[in-house]
């Protein structure tokens, strides 16, 4: 029968390693800066050829004399199908999450 405590052993703390420690900080941190990084660009990607607001020098460019110009050109296909590449990958990061989370999708 298994011990529900095991005790450490010498010269160790708790048994743990170093390594897998270090993986596992540096595999999220990874991810993180990757599927934020994505979002930010597919954000942004999405915003090229939006339209600019014009105010007074030193006015708030949310107050009542900002004016908002019409769309010069309409936003690129090249610019809006990355953006949805991005979104896509973003998407896919999180369902890929859910997915090792939740141990009935891959019968562990």
């Amino acid at each position: 029968m298994m011990p529900l405590v095991r005790t450490a052993a010498a010269g160790s703390w708790l048994d743990t390693e170093g390594g897998s420690i270090a993986l596992v900080f540096v595999v999220g941190l990874s991810a993180t800066l990757i599927i934020v990084g994505l979002y930010a660009l597919g954000i942004r990607l999405l915003a090229v050829g939006a339209p600019d607001v014009r105010v007074p020098p030193g006015e708030d460019p949310e107050g009542p004399r900002a004016v908002v110009e019409h769309r010069v050109r309409p936003r690129p296909l090249v610019a809006t199908l990355a953006g949805g590449v991005c979104f896509a990958g973003v998407a896919a990061a999180v369902v890929y999450g859910i997915y090792l989370v939740i141990p009935v999708f891959h019968g562990a």
